[in-house]
């Protein structure tokens, strides 16, 4: 008799041990609405954070976590599937919660003017950091967009440049670029004159991806840029 107590007491508690390890599995995996755009935020420094919903959400809230494995792309609304895990030691201003994608559910395209996701664009300082496949370190190549004239400033790497730029949806296109006239090492002019050579092409479109402006050539990505804080 003691022996059946003890037996079905020892599969209580692992029926129990199961129950709770499920229970919190599912506490732990959630849906999460992502909006189509990304929206300014501080934390350390100036970035940009996902617009969510949860299950319970009547707005849009501000997510300052990344959601490993998941990339956003601009003009998509997704219904994710995510888990949480609380964190251990977690460094100072960071979530104490890691957030992983465990599945997109749904990816919707959201119709998005043009001249929002410029005002987005001209309100950052957008670094060169991949030029036709190879990344650019130490460069001090940069674009400013100024939404109310539609012109464009910045540096080739060595020189500055100045000029004409549209948008229409996702095609972008770059004219009358100008620049000074110092001169360079050959690492700089080179650069300058690979940048200059992309500028000119036609045919270009545009993303906006998390903190990156992305240019393509066909299905070719020929230039990224890094989202940085616009100087006032």
């Amino acid at each position: 008799m003691k022996s059946q107590i003890l037996k079905f007491t020892k599969l209580s508690l692992i029926l129990l041990l199961l129950f709770s390890l499920a229970f919190t599995s599912r506490a732990n995996i959630f849906k999460l609405t992502v909006k189509e755009d990304l929206a300014n935020c501080t934390g350390v420094a100036l970035r940009t954070c996902y617009q969510v919903k949860y299950s319970n959400s009547k707005d849009w809230e501000l997510f300052y976590s990344e959601i490993i494995g998941f990339k956003h792309q601009a003009g998509y609304r997704y219904v994710l599937q995510v888990s949480r895990t609380k964190r251990k030691n977690v460094p100072a201003d960071a979530s104490a919660y890691e957030y992983k994608l465990v599945k997109v559910l749904k990816k919707t395209k959201m119709a998005i003017k043009a001249n929002s996701e410029l005002t987005f664009i001209a309100k950052h300082k957008w670094k060169l950091i991949q030029l036709n496949g190879n990344t650019i370190e130490n460069s001090s190549a940069f674009l400013i967009f100024d939404a109310k004239t539609n012109r464009l400033s910045g540096n080739s790497g060595c020189n500055n440049l100045f000029g004409t730029f549209k948008i229409d949806k996702t095609a972008i296109s770059f004219g009358q670029i100008g620049m000074t006239r110092m001169a360079c090492d050959e690492t700089r002019n080179k650069l300058e004159s690979e940048f200059a050579k992309a500028l000119a092409a036609n045919n270009l479109k545009y993303d906006i991806a998390d903190q990156t402006l992305n240019i393509y050539l066909g299905d070719k990505l020929v230039m990224m840029f890094g989202m940085s804080p616009l100087e006032k």
